[in-house]
């Protein structure tokens, strides 16, 4: 039984050297899309972390189009009316619908 549960522990900590961010499925009143970070490491050994939003490509007409489109969701100043990610989230979707 401890080899199993030192197995699973040992592969988790695999997975877990291997990650470099996280996604999460959100939803606008016109489209679902991906809000999360991705985590890289400079040339110095520090690391940073980029949020990001993903959108399906709505422009895409060719097999050898992208599927999804990545923009770097930059930080906004936080105000009274909610949470920063949120609003900065919203303000990609609302850019992201004008390119339509």
């Amino acid at each position: 039984m401890s080899d199993t549960t030192d197995t699973k522990t040992q592969e988790q900590s695999e997975w877990q050297k291997r990650e470099i961010g996280a996604l999460w499925l959100r939803q606008s009143p016109n489209q679902k899309y991906f809000s999360g970070h991705f985590t890289t490491t400079d040339e110095m050994g520090m690391e940073k972390r980029q949020n990001v939003v993903i959108f399906s490509n709505k422009h895409k007409k060719k097999d050898n189009h992208p599927d999804f489109r990545i923009y770097k969701s930059e930080p906004r100043n936080q105000d009274s009316s909610g949470d920063e990610q949120t609003q900065e989230t919203q303000q990609a979707v609302v850019a992201e619908e004008e390119l339509i």
